[in-house]
């Protein structure tokens, strides 16, 4: 068969109309507006060949769908076109020519196609980078249009890998044999097909056209089946019970629980993420969770590889949440209530600890277990659940001697320890050993404790909002008087200038955007990258928060009806700590870290490795050096394993996977989760886009992958709002954001935030949760 060529949208569809055999070519005729000034009644005649009341009028000018520029949208298409209304008709025919550059650019026209089912786009691979997948968003709505204008809400996403050919839906099965057909037609593997089903499930191809390779990473050959099958083998040994781990079924996500896509990212390179593995979360999250009452699950890693995309394991995380006291028969019942919730509601992937989980006592949690009575479990189940949440709950918000003033005092000899150890005679490997190792010791081992103790603070807190003891405000005041690290150095930046400039990167040079990624420079490395001494940030001011004595003796009857073994003011000295300390023992650990990771790049230059590379050295690698001595220069074993580990991220690069990940199948096709993602104040503002990394922010929305602690710096730029593409309803940048009452939209997730960055302007109306690209 001869291979097609490419040409214009409308000859495209011609040559097709009588070669295509999985999918139907709408009739097609082609005019100008040279023609329409020649002969308007010749004109009129092949539109009236069509037979057809509606017609879609469409642009096809030469200067779109060419191998080097699309110019998608750039010019006029009109709908529903009454073909008996002559003056419109051709009133509609002017308008579209008119909006190409030159008179003799085609003008299509075909009849409308009416009942549509189904109307989207498909790709032949992912469009920004060619990974081997077929992508095909669409509409059900009925509209012929709302994919390609941006106006849907809630488009539907299927990904499948290209070289597997079980597809289980059987309108994802038919756009994919026409994507392959075509493929083989023009003897191309990257095209952008739109299309629609009708309302008698049939097919029809409405567009073809090449994808713009120009300037664009290509790996379309990157990611071998044998990879897919070995993940697809390991998903289903995981399914298997493992010592001391109720449920029945293993689910695995990247947000819940330590939310690795906000931390160190979907793709993180090997350094950030062996880093986040070796200090949190192979073993310190789990000696945390025992330490403060509930299950021992040490030895278990929480987060796995799945070719480099870091995975939490969800039933773990579930397990975890159950205090030790409670009856092994009624923890498995409550893990799989759990599992089975999540399962059938995918959109709390990044709200477990919020919608799912009872992880402690708060004013409110009776009402909130009596949903379990619908789940098969008795009221003394729930009476044993309810005591045990209550018991544990007690344990750690003890003000005189409970878990999280013991994890804050630990907490405090983490200067000391970093001082000696920076000033040592030590090498740079063994600063590098010791300060991770203090840095787990005396930093993210009290830190995970205090966080969780700062997690009960807030739900107790947002109870007393439920149960109508304070109002929002009420709750914001509170909020609002607390003294956090944040606010000092938004107040600090507020006065900052070349004076004290010094003392101020004396406190806070440490930190960076990504606090994990030896990439992402420091304040003090780049100062002038992160603040513009010539804006000014206000002030924050603390606010004094007040309760009356009348109030103060209602809470304390509140407390001791709910058997809270301390009083009112204990209890708010408890809140007080726990959500401060959550942000300074961060601030501090961070320190530690920073400093091993800067270390990390003196290690680089000694053995004459870039920092860009030494990113993908996994950390075990470099602390075994600290007890073994090998016969072979460290460095060529290190860039051995560079090279492995770059070779494994382009194909971390490629892969597609579902932010939850609940069926083996989905390793090579799964449908997109809608992402419901966490809208901050009830605020509406509209701004033009920026992105993270530009000079000027100021009154703009501004757009961050993630939402780590390292952009609170953006804080001090004046901007608008924010959208991250990960984080959680309870993530750093969500409570900044709340503290600062702006705007901002927390996990909108990938597909989203894609078309954001396409995007001018946006308004975000925090109040009915809905972003617009304007």
């Amino acid at each position: 068969m001869e291979k097609l060529s490419f040409q214009t949208k409308a000859k495209n569809l011609l040559i097709l109309k009588d070669k295509l055999k999985n999918a139907k070519i709408l009739d097609v005729v082609i005019t100008s507006l040279k023609e329409i000034f020649q002969d308007k009644e010749e004109v009129f005649k092949k539109i009236a060949s069509l037979n057809s009341k509606k017609l879609i009028i469409r642009s096809s000018s030469s200067n779109e769908d060419s191998l080097k520029s699309s110019n998608a949208g750039a010019f006029l298409s009109l709908a529903n076109v009454d073909v008996n209304d002559k003056n419109q008709l051709f009133k509609a025919l002017e308008e579209v020519g008119c909006s190409m550059p030159n008179e003799n650019d085609e003008i299509l026209i075909q009849p409308m196609l009416l009942d549509i089912q189904k109307c989207g786009v498909a790709f032949s691979v992912d469009k920004d980078n060619f990974a081997p997948y077929f992508c095909i968003e669409y509409d059900d709505n009925g509209s012929n249009s709302s994919i390609t204008d941006g106006s849907v809400k809630n488009a539907k996403t299927y990904f499948h890998y290209r070289e597997n050919d079980d597809i289980e839906n059987k309108h994802m099965q038919q756009v994919i044999l026409l994507l392959k057909e075509l493929e083989t037609l023009y003897e191309c593997n990257f095209l952008d097909v739109e299309f629609a089903f009708n309302d008698k499930d049939e097919l029809f191809c409405l567009q073809v056209r090449p994808l713009i390779m120009q300037k664009k990473i290509n790996l379309f050959n990157n990611l071998p089946k044998e990879a897919l099958q070995r993940l697809y083998k390991r998903f289903l040994s995981l399914q298997e019970p493992r010592p001391r781990i109720l449920g029945d079924r293993a689910v695995f996500g990247v947000m819940p629980d330590w939310n690795p896509a906000e931390i160190i990212g979907l793709r993180p390179k090997r350094l950030a993420f062996s880093l986040y593995k070796e200090i949190i979360t192979d073993n310190i999250w789990a000696y945390q969770r025992d330490n403060y009452g509930y299950r021992d699950l040490r030895s278990h890693p929480l987060i796995h590889s799945f070719l480099g995309i870091p995975y939490v394991d969800v039933r773990l995380s579930f397990n975890s949440f159950i205090p030790k006291t409670l009856d092994e028969d009624i923890a498995k019942k409550l893990v799989n209530y759990y599992l089975e919730k999540l399962y059938k509601n995918h959109e709390l992937h990044d709200k477990v600890e919020f919608d799912i989980v009872f992880s402690c006592y708060d004013f409110y949690i009776d009402k909130k277990l009596e949903k379990l009575l619908k789940y098969g479990f008795n009221k003394n189940e729930i009476k044993r659940i309810e005591f045990s949440l209550l018991n544990l709950t007690n344990s750690i918000i003890n003000i005189k001697n409970g878990l999280c003033l013991k994890d804050i005092e630990k907490s405090k000899q983490m200067f000391m320890r970093y001082e000696n150890i920076i000033h040592s005679d030590f090498s740079i490997l063994d600063k590098i050993y010791w300060l991770l190792e203090e840095c787990k010791r005396y930093g993210t081992l009290p830190f995970a404790g205090i966080a969780r103790a700062a997690f009960v603070a807030m739900t107790m807190l947002n109870s007393l909002v439920e149960i109508g003891f304070f109002t929002k405000e009420e709750k914001n005041d509170f909020l609002n008087s607390l003294h956090t690290i944040s606010k000092t150095l938004s107040n600090e930046l507020a006065n900052l200038n070349e004076d004290n400039k010094q003392n101020f990167l004396k406190q806070f040079g440490h930190l960076r955007a990504g606090t994990y990624d030896i990439l992402s420079l420091r304040y003090d490395e780049d100062f002038d990258g992160y603040f513009d001494l010539k804006q000014k940030s206000e002030i924050q001011s603390k606010k004094d928060f007040k309760i009356s004595d009348e109030k103060l003796q209602k809470l304390e009857q509140i407390l001791k009806e709910h058997g809270i073994e301390i009083n009112a003011k204990e209890f708010f000295n408890f809140l007080k700590i726990a959500i401060e300390g959550r942000e300074f023992v961060k601030f501090e650990f961070s320190k530690l870290l920073s400093k091993a990771i800067s270390l990390i790049e003196e290690l680089g230059k000694y053995y004459e490795i870039s920092k860009e590379d030494m990113a993908h050295l996994d950390i075990k690698s470099i602390l075994n050096l600290y007890s073994s001595v090998y016969s072979k220069n460290p460095k060529d074993k290190f860039l051995n394993e560079i090279n492995e580990n770059k070779q494994e991220y382009k194909l971390s690069l490629a892969i597609k996977l579902p932010i939850l990940l609940t069926e083996a199948n989905q390793v090579f096709g799964f449908f997109a989760n809608y992402t419901h993602p966490n809208f901050v104040t009830q605020k509406s503002i509209s701004a033009n886009v920026a992105l993270e990394n530009e000079q000027d922010l100021k009154g703009k929305i501004v757009l961050i992958y993630a939402a780590d602690p390292g952009y609170d710096y953006l804080f001090t730029k004046d901007i608008a709002g924010f959208i991250t593409c990960y984080g959680g309803a309870n993530s750093h940048m969500a409570i900044r954001a709340s503290e600062l009452a702006m705007p901002a939209v927390i996990g909108v997730g990938e597909e989203n935030f894609k078309k954001y960055l396409q995007a001018k302007k946006i308004k975000i109306d925090c109040q009915s949760e809905q972003i617009f690209c304007l």
